[in-house]
């Protein structure tokens, strides 16, 4: 395989793993990567490759991505990740949940979280819970009032 084509299937694997966590470290080192295979094809010998892959991957790592997570980080399209990301989802309640006496924990994408009930009353294992905010590494949930199915009925004044 030439060192081109090895540069690139590089690439392509860090392009790959940043696309399944989008913290934007792997995406400099698929530029760093591809910087090489364009030495590579510019005749560049592989000792002089990787020193090259080294220095565009850190440079784009301390240079475009501090002003790229500022970016991402204001405003309405703000990047949320993590725990944080998980505000505003519904978990079930796998050991009762109350007050800051007695945590619980709750179930959210398959990870148990620790988890205080909002106004300090108990919810029972089993109960759906929307997840209001994140203190440390507490969720502060609240019970999900049932649907009994039944809907108000709209007058033509409302539509």
């Amino acid at each position: 395989m030439s060192d081109a084509l090895w540069w690139l299937v590089v690439a392509g694997i860090f392009v790959v793993l940043e696309v399944g966590h989008r913290a934007f470290y792997a995406a400099f080192l698929a530029v760093g990567a591809l910087t090489a295979a364009v030495a590579a094809l510019a005749g560049a010998p592989f000792a002089a490759q990787i020193p090259i892959f080294a220095v565009a991957a850190v440079a784009g790592l301390f240079m475009a991505r501090p002003p790229l997570m500022r970016a991402m980080s204001r405003g309405q399209y703000r990047m949320i990740s993590g725990a944080q990301g998980l505000v505003g989802h519904e978990a079930i309640v796998t050991a009762r949940v109350a007050d800051l006496r007695a945590p619980g924990k709750v179930r959210i994408q398959g990870e148990e979280w620790k988890a205080l009930s909002s106004d300090g009353k108990p919810i029972e294992p089993g109960t759906v819970v929307m997840i209001l905010e994140l203190q440390g590494s507490t969720f502060i949930v609240q019970h999900m009032p049932e649907l009994d199915g039944s809907f108000p009925e709209l007058s033509e004044d409302d539509t």
